[in-house]
Order: C-alpha cells, then structure tokens, then sequence
C-alpha cells in the first residue's frame, strides 16, 4: 500500500490507525518498530515519527491480532518420544495443527496438552512477529516452536511456566539443535561433501501473504544442509536448523533450486516417478523435524530425541530405493 501525504501528518502511527481503522494504533505502533513501514522509501522505527509534507508511506496490512481464546483440554493421544513432570516431548503427526486458529478451533497439538494437564487456560495478547516459528511464552500456554501442518516429527512443549520459559531462553539463545529430513529435487547446488550453509534473511512475501521470500530487509535466517542420498533425480538432504523462521527450510531448499517434493508453494513437484519410471502422488511436503537436543529445564542434563521416519516417508523412499536413515 502507499500513500503520498501532500500535507504530512504529526505521527506516523496515527495516519496509519485513521487510515485502517480495523488495526488498533497500538498494532500499528508494533508494525512500525517491527521496521514494516517505509516513509520515503527509507524504513522508519520509530511510531511517533512526524510526516513532512509531499512524503510518501509504504506498507502492506499487518496480520489481524487474535481475540483471547479460550482452549479446552482435549483427550487426545499422541506419540510420546519423553514425558515427565516438566516437559511433554511428542512425534506430531502429519496434518496435525499445533494450536488454534482460524478453521481449526480443535483437535490441535495444545488441546492435547490442555487435556494432558487437565487444565483449560485462556490465550490473550497478539501472535509473535508473524515470520517466526518460535514462541513467545505469554502467547501459548506450552508452546515453545512450532511445525508446519504437514510437518512430522519433534515437537518439545513445557507443562509449567518456569520450564516454557527455560525452553524459550534455550531457543533464543541458540543452543537447541533441530534437525530435519527433507526430500527435495536434486540440484547442482547441493553438496556431494560436506554440508552448504544458506545464509539468506527471510520476510513474508510481499504480494502473497501465504510464502515467505528471501529479502534483504528480512530477519537472518541460517539453514546448513548435508546431501544425505540421492536417486531418480531427488536427493535426501539434512537440514539442521540454526534460526527458526516460519517455512525457512522449506523458502532455503527452494532457493538452493531443491524444492521440497510435494511443496508446490515453494516450487516442489506434487508427485514424481519411482525407480521403475512409475508415477506416485506426493500431497504433502516431504519434510520431518527428525532430531532434537535440549537442555531440561529442571535438572540441565542433555536430551536427545529421534523422531522415527514415519511410514508414509518410508514408502516413498522405497520406491526410490533409498535407504531410510
């Protein structure tokens, strides 16, 4: 969206608030500071920012922050990989939401742990920076990253506030080590030895808010990924996660020309051809959060956790004849 102001205006967050009324000014203030506004194509940060006359403002429309949400335990049963006191460790299946939203009220990974604890809670305040796949504490009770939809594998939730918060300060420190398995069309830029570092910043897509796009302006984004196999034209790589953006392995492998099979958002074929040149339909992305290290938030030991390769993965790579890892 853009805007020429031939007469300025005395704050920037106001123009914006009367100019989209269904934003709070607040959401606008955050909006500025997240450096998402362009006054003159130059970023602005600061919300209280006066406008000259004849300027020009850029921005796209933030995400609508949610209303408080009330979450009910549900009883539902899922692979556990640890569990104790403090912490739920659980192998999310494909086609599993990890928490409420909009078209799936229910039925998500935090319900579970709701009814795991026994406890119905009510999630108020905004959703993190829209680009990120780490987890404020305030905003979900438990929640301390996230997995796409169609994403196995991994998933670490705390069952108490200190442990969320002990979670959360690992994460941002940098010291929990994710690893997944992607299957990906093979490319030229992929690594025969060794591992390749993809150092590229990450933003959402400017035109359509469902992708991500590497952008200069974006947040830092690392994935280093290792050629693990290849056959028939796909290559299984390992993609060991240094930063956690929303859809950073899945934009980082379609940026190295190695979409992910069955990703079409990011350029991924929907099916391909087997060993014996006989098609197979791939519906979902070929992506599993397949190993995980934390510290544990009571006693500090190491944990380590592997997500089995779940069978749908395990049959595709057969007919490719790669060897499950």
């Amino acid at each position: 969206m853009t805007h020429f102001l031939p007469d300025g205006a005395p704050r920037l967050d106001r123009f914006l608030a009367d100019s989209y009324p269904a934003f709070a000014r607040s959401r606008w203030d955050a909006w500025v500071r997240a450096g998402k506004v362009r006054v003159n194509g130059e970023v602005v940060l600061k919300a209280g920012t006066r406008i000259r006359s004849g300027a020009t403002v850029e921005t796209e429309l933030p995400d609508p922050a949610p209303p408080a949400l009330h979450l009910q335990p549900e009883a539902i049963d899922l692979p556990t990989l640890f569990e104790d006191s403090h912490l739920w460790i659980v192998d999310k299946p494909a086609g599993m939401v990890v928490h409420p939203g909009p078209g799936h009220p229910s039925g998500t990974v935090l319900n579970a742990l709701l009814g795991r604890l026994h406890a119905p809670v009510i999630a108020a305040g905004e959703l993190p920076e829209d680009d990120e796949d780490e987890v404020p504490a305030p905003v979900w009770p438990g929640l301390v990253h996230r997995l796409d939809r169609y994403t196995t594998g991994c998933l670490a939730m705390a069952k108490d506030v200190g442990s969320q918060q002990s979670l959360q300060l690992q994460f941002k420190d940098r010291t929990v080590e994710k690893r997944y398995l992607a299957l990906v069309r093979m490319s030229r830029q992929l690594p025969e030895v060794g591992s390749v570092l993809v150092d590229q910043p990450i933003a959402r897509h400017r035109v359509d808010r469902l992708k991500m796009a590497v952008n200069a302006a974006g947040r830092p984004s690392q994935t280093r990924v290792k050629l693990l196999a290849k056959a028939c034209g796909l290559a299984l790589v390992e993609c060991e996660l240094l930063t956690g953006r929303t859809h950073q392995i899945r934009l980082h492998l379609s940026h190295l020309g190695a979409p992910i099979l069955g990703d079409p958002l990011y350029g991924g074929a929907p099916g391909w051809l087997d060993a014996d040149k006989r098609a197979f339909p791939c519906p979902h992305p070929m992506l599993h959060a397949w190993k995980l290290s934390i510290d544990h938030p009571g006693d500090g030991r190491r944990l380590d956790f592997v997500a089995p390769v779940p069978e749908a993965y395990r049959e595709v790579l057969a007919k490719l004849g790669i060897a499950v890892p």
